[in-house]
């Protein structure tokens, strides 16, 4: 079967890590102009409309019911979270670093409830991985507010729930879930928006075309092919084999930073890197416990 075929789930998993990486330079450049809460309600409205198609089926009442705790633990949880975090911070490398924490908590989520226990070896490329991570944030380069940490653990914490709730979704298309998460989640940020006393008027008053750029890039390539490319993954893939692969996120994060943000790379950076990339392909080349006692 396809899915099982590794040389094809993988450009799969790095084209997402790519998208997502380029997503933490385009909120940058988006908190900068316009609230926070305006550009996830607008954001989150844009997608819906794009993705009308998807929301023609309507989902049985269960499914629903997990579509509402879905966008509950990724809109004002995990993108609210973030986008805030961003603004409080003035290095989107460091905020990169702390999101990946979501991991450890999926793959806690994932064995305590599905029983999707990860094999020794994927153990510990993942302890390996994110103990490469851990040295990243010893760098003072990446990380200058204890706000921004806060908020950025918390976002980290409402992802990696995220994860484990869609798992639940057995009759709902990848992009029916960002469709109907976007749907719902729209209200959501409308609410936090109107009691911040912000209003839509604010994007007339953007100036700079990048921040427009960036605006279509979050919900075209963060949103839509990022989420939905991701949700599909998780719904056919052992959620321990791919949620370490979101530790190359801050790595390709910090190198778009550097070229669009000027932030600076230390050589710091630089060997910690390799050292997740090692973890990395410790996890890749394992098998999932249930896949060996088949075999």
């Amino acid at each position: 079967m396809i899915l099982d075929n590794k040389l094809y789930v993988l450009p799969l998993i790095l084209f997402v890590i790519l998208i997502w990486a380029g997503n933490f330079v385009s909120i940058s450049y988006i908190v900068k102009e316009m609230d926070v809460f305006t550009a996830l309600t607008l954001r989150l409205a844009m997608v819906a409309i794009l993705l009308f198609p998807f929301l023609r089926r309507l989902p049985n009442q269960s499914d629903f019911l997990v579509l509402f705790l879905a966008t509950t633990a990724i809109v004002p949880g995990h993108f609210g979270l973030l986008f805030l975090s961003i603004l409080n911070t003035k290095s989107v490398g460091g905020i990169s670093v702390l999101i990946q924490l979501s991991i450890p908590f999926s793959i806690l989520f994932a064995w305590l409830l599905f029983k999707d226990r990860p094999s020794n070896l994927r153990i510990v490329g993942l302890l390996i991985a994110f103990t490469g991570i851990v040295f990243l944030l010893y760098d003072p380069s990446l990380l200058d507010s204890r706000n921004a940490f806060i908020l950025a653990i918390g976002s980290a914490f409402c992802l990696g729930i995220y994860f484990i709730i869609i798992k639940k979704l057995k009759n709902v298309k990848s992009l029916a879930v960002i469709a109907w998460t976007s749907l719902l989640g729209s209200p959501m940020m409308y609410i936090f928006m109107f009691y911040t006393n912000n209003s839509f008027s604010s994007i007339l008053e953007i100036q700079n075309t990048s921040t427009l750029v960036a605006f279509c890039y979050t919900v075209i390539a963060g949103s839509i092919l990022g989420h939905g490319l991701w949700a599909y993954l998780v719904k056919t893939q052992d959620i321990s084999f791919i949620s370490p692969f979101l530790l190359l996120v801050p790595m390709f994060a910090v190198v778009l930073s550097s070229i669009f943000l000027n932030e600076e790379i230390t050589f710091s950076f630089m060997i910690t890197s390799s050292v997740i990339v090692f973890g990395i392909f410790l996890v890749f080349i394992s098998k999932n416990v249930k896949n060996n006692l088949k075999d």
